[in-house]
Order: C-alpha cells, then structure tokens, then sequence
C-alpha cells in the first residue's frame, strides 16, 4: 500500500507544465535568508530578519525557523548556490545545536530563544507545532544527505520526542486523541489541542509514523465546509494554515479514509481568499485578481492573523510570500501576482524578496522578513519546480508510515474536494 501511494505522490508533483524560472531569484533570497541569519556556531536560524541593507539588530531564533534552514540548506546545495561541502558542515552543526543546546522538554523544543546565548525567551512554550515544523526539516535532511553522523543524529532528534507524553497531557490514563499545543514550565500543559482543521496534519503524520499513539484523533479534527461563489473549502482563515504542512508533504493524487483531498484543499482555500480580495467588501487599496494574499503577518498597527473568507479579518494587509507558496496549486494566480507586485509595487521589495506584511491602504511596507513565511514560499517553489521537498519527505519511512496510519490512499484526482 505504501508503495503506490509514494509512487503516485511524487509522480503527480513532478508535471509541471509553467515556466517558473522568473522565480530563481526569489527562492534564492529566501535560501540567503537562512544562510544568512543562521549562527555559524550553533545552527540556531533567526525568526525575522530586516529586509534592508542595514544593520541587523534581531537577536531571536524559532525552532521552525531551523526546520526550513535545514531544507534551504540542501536546496543551497542542489541549486550550486552553496558550496556542497558548506551546506553539509552547516547541517551537521545544526543538528548538534538541536540536540545539546536548544532547551526542550520530553523532547519538545522551546518555541524562541535568544539567538547568541541558547537560552529561552519570553516565557515561551515548549511547542508541539514548532517542533514539527523543525522536524519536517531534520527528516528531510536525513533523506538528503546519507551521512553517517547526519542520520544518527537525525534519529536522535525524533527518538527523545514524547508524543504520549504531548498527547496524554502529562495523564497517561486519559483519553484524548488530540495533542496539546504545547507546555509552560510551572504552568503546564496549554487546553488548547490540535483539534481543527490547520498546519497539524504534519504534525499527526510524523506522531502516526514516530509511535503507536492512537489514529482517531485524525478523523476528529473538526472541518469546517464552505462554499464561496462556488468554490468548496475547508474553513480555516489565513493562508498558512493550507501551506505550512503542505511546504514538506504532497497530498496531490491522495485521499485519507474520510474522503478529503487536501491538495484541492489547498487550491480551493487560495482560490477563495483570492476571489474574496477581487470582492473586496471592504474596499481596500490595491486589491484584485493579482493582489491577493490574507495570512498571519505583520501589518501597520502590529502582527495579526489576517484571513478570508469564513472567519474574516481583514485591515488591508496581505502576506506577499502566501500566493507565492501556493503556485504548486494555483500556478497561473501566483505567477500573475508575482509579475503584478514586480511591476506595480516597487518598494515592496527587498534584500531577501518580498516584506513579511504589505498595506497599500495605510501605504506601509513592513521593514521585515520572517523565517517560517520565507520557508513555505521557499518549499512551494521548490516543490512546483522540482518535487524536490515532497520527494526529501517521501522518502523517509517515518513519513509513508505516517500517511499510511492516517488512512491516505492513492486516487486519481477529480478536482473535488470531498467524496464519500
């Protein structure tokens, strides 16, 4: 069963007919940002970083931000934009960091910590979401690199992760099929668990393929249905919550045993915020068929979820980086809102591409990139060009035994979001 499944998986990510060339430049700069903004010594990737020839004066490092380093790391190497033997050492160290330096808890690492001293910072959680996201990035790396100290290391890193531990909630006896969001020394575990439909299907994926923690919880998370001027969705509210699971792993040619297709989920999510952009009810700035993109973002008055439709917030700020992530779905969108904010939108450009938020409404450009944005518009490109993340991922047996125990099973695609 597996076989097929990777078989048809990788097959359907690797005919794309678009020339996406016009795009090197921007995954270069993202594949920068990481080389750039990561410690040398330690591994540990910066969070955000300025978007400006300057100074840079952010001093704090995301563990999901390490995760996207590790696969900009081997696309550096791929691409000849880094030296083969560099992107190697610099893996290496990194994966040292992950293990001896960054603080973590039965295995799950603090979500932010200062990126010189190692230390945690702003009384963050240990984070189950963020340490998959660094996950997805190790496991990727194993595949890549078939080095000896890379793989046993790599397998250290999965083998301290307690899923039962993140899942039970500290009460071994309990019940829950869904896993906590994450836990703060003192005060414990977060009520919130990974129970909607959002970027956790990596996360139960890695949990299913890593451990014999229960399967149910799958089939449990809550999926919102909408139609949007015809448009089927699975209601989730900014564009990241559609990309981020979808920057490591493939779901094209793929249903689990509900009857989803999360690839046409996906496209369906960035068809709508687009069509809901071209609506425009509230009349913003700039706004249309090539200007799209409402996600988690900084914006004028500070960082916000943005997102459309269903559960609507919107000030007039998009994500650039999220309509680029997306053109493995939505090709002919993306590449005309690429080629409309070149052309129409000159200073929302910068050392690394495009500004982590953007509000012609107030005319504010946001001064900062951020890592884990740069990282799913790095995977998406990627992956449209070549296949080349989905294919690290599916290569892992971690990851096909994951998929398999979530009940995805190989179908031609019909465009449908949903069959019985």
């Amino acid at each position: 069963m597996i076989t097929p499944l990777l078989f048809v998986t990788l097959s359907s990510a690797l005919h794309f007919p678009q020339d996406l060339s016009r795009l090197d430049d921007l995954e270069h700069r993202a594949v920068n940002f990481f080389w750039e903004q990561s410690n040398p010594e330690t591994g540990f990737s910066k969070d955000r970083a300025t978007n400006a020839d300057r100074q840079e004066t952010h001093d704090v490092a995301s563990c999901a931000s390490v995760g996207f380093a590790l696969v900009a790391y081997a696309i550096g190497a791929e691409r000849k934009w880094i030296p083969r033997k560099d992107a190697l050492e610099r893996t290496k160290v990194t994966l040292d960091g992950l293990i001896n330096k960054w603080p973590q808890e039965h295995g799950w690492l603090y979500h932010f910590i200062d990126y010189e001293k190692g230390t945690r910072i702003w009384e963050c959680e240990a984070s189950s979401i963020d340490t998959s996201i660094c996950l997805a990035g190790v496991l990727a790396a194993q595949e890549y690199w078939s080095d000896r100290k890379v793989d046993q290391d790599s397998k250290s890193f999965l083998d301290r992760i307690d899923w039962k531990w993140m899942l039970a909630g500290g009460d071994l006896k309990s019940n829950q099929q869904h896993l906590s969001m994450g836990w703060h020394p003192g005060g414990g575990f977060i009520d919130a668990r990974w129970n909607d439909y959002n970027e956790s299907k990596m996360l139960y994926i890695q949990a299913y393929g890593s451990s014999d923690i229960p399967t149910g919880g799958w089939d449990a998370i809550r999926r919102p249905e909408l139609n949007f001027h015809g448009i089927d969705l699975i209601q989730g509210g900014p564009l990241f919550m559609h990309e981020m699971s979808e920057s490591f792993y493939p779901f094209k040619g793929l249903r689990d045993r509900l009857g989803f297709d999360y690839s046409v989920a996906e496209r369906n999510a960035a068809l709508a915020n687009r069509a809901y952009c071209m609506e425009n009810p509230k009349k913003m700035a700039a706004y249309g068929p090539d200007f799209w993109g409402l996600s988690a973002c900084d914006a004028p008055d500070g960082y916000s979820a943005f997102g459309a439709p269903g559960n609507i917030n919107d000030d007039g700020t998009i994500t650039p980086t999220s309509p680029i992530a997306a053109v493995a779905v939505t090709p002919n969108e993306s590449l005309a809102f690429f080629d409309a904010m070149r052309k129409n939108h000159p200073e929302a450009w910068g050392k690394y591409g495009f500004p982590n938020g953007y509000c012609p409404q107030r005319k504010w450009t946001g001064p900062d990139v951020i890592g884990i944005d740069l990282g799913m518009m790095m995977c998406g490109v990627e992956n449209a060009r070549t296949g080349f993340v989905w294919r690290l991922s599916m290569k892992n047996p971690i990851v096909r035994k994951g998929y398999d125990r979530a009940g995805m099973k190989a179908e031609p695609s019909n465009d449908r979001l949903w069959v019985k």
